[in-house]
């Protein structure tokens, strides 16, 4: 038998009163508010701390010799790389990889190498931190990897590499990496810098959602929030426009696909004009796409690149 819901008590009458569309609405309100930063520091941490790619391949498989190396970052992470040497070891090229890549991620890497070697330019390819073969498990895409690039640069010159004078060559992260670091090391006479960004800070703001594959809102906003949390660094550490000063008379080439969709060529046209010096270049092409110049242009390419640090080396 059915019982009248006013013979119940009124304190049970009370309680089914209060399950109302509203506190429920409320409730998943709460929720979500709790869900999305969670979810959010997740992608951070994963954006953050990406799997190592192994590095499956070595310069003998392009009949050049090479020595394994190891050496220690300004905190004590163990780095691992190759000294590639070419005649005398006079001059040296410091080569860094991009965002989850390796030493030979970027498919420039080991043909340019082989090219330098080929003209007298030695070469130290090495992997970043939470890459390749290198100790780690954080990814801070510049801020600590500046410290790594600048100790291999000490390693480099306690090893006697590149008497006659040293550069740096980096692809998009590394690029980058490579800008901010010759800012710190007025010893490095020429960067080649192929698809950086212009200032970690703006870009993350605009292009963050092509990383995490999430709509701009809300999640960018709550994002640019939590990276400092989970890295232990602020974005604006990295900012080869704010580093523009310090690399005002040095030789800058830098490399960019018109067509680049991860970072767009607006980036090294905005270091240029804050560097505003007379011995910056940019070679752009329309069809490239991220560190794709090389694919479509391959002997151009390699022409630029042992031509410019055969110049300013």
């Amino acid at each position: 038998m059915e019982t009248n819901p006013l013979l119940q008590p009124s304190s049970y009458r009370r309680r089914r009163r209060r399950i109302t569309p509203l506190r429920v609405g409320l409730a998943l309100l709460v929720l979500l508010l709790l869900a999305v930063p969670g979810f959010t520091g997740y992608v951070c941490y994963s954006l953050t701390h990406p799997a190592k790619r192994p590095v499956t391949i070595n310069p003998e498989m392009l009949e050049m010799a090479y020595q394994d190396v190891t050496f220690a970052s300004a905190d004590g992470t163990k780095l691992s790389g190759w000294f590639l040497p070419a005649g005398g070891n006079d001059k040296l090229v410091i080569m860094s990889h991009g965002y989850t890549g390796n030493r030979v991620g970027d498919k420039p890497a080991l043909p340019t190498a082989k090219a330098l070697v080929e003209h007298g330019i030695s070469v130290l390819m090495f992997d970043f931190r939470n890459s390749g073969m290198s100790d780690g498990s954080k990814t801070t895409v510049g801020a600590e990897e500046k410290n790594d690039l600048l100790s291999a640069l000490k390693f480099a010159e306690s090893q006697g590499y590149g008497g006659k004078g040293i550069g740096f060559m980096g692809y998009s992260m590394g690029a980058a990496t490579s800008l901010v670091a010759a800012a710190d090391a007025p010893e490095v006479k020429a960067v080649i810098a192929d698809s950086p960004f212009a200032d970690l800070t703006d870009y993350l703001h605009e292009n963050l959602p092509y990383w995490s594959h999430l709509p701009n809102f809300p999640f960018t906003a709550l994002m640019m929030w939590e990276i400092p949390l989970v890295t232990g660094h602020e974005t604006s550490e990295v900012s080869p426009v704010g580093s523009a000063e310090k690399l005002r008379d040095r030789p800058i080439l830098f490399i960019h696909g018109k067509r680049d969709k991860a970072i767009d060529v607006s980036n090294s046209e905005k270091i240029i004009k804050a560097i505003h010096g007379s011995k910056t270049e940019l070679w752009s092409i329309a069809p490239a796409d991220h560190v794709q110049t090389f694919e479509f242009e391959p002997v151009e390419y390699l022409d630029k690149v042992v031509g410019f640090f055969e110049r300013n080396l």
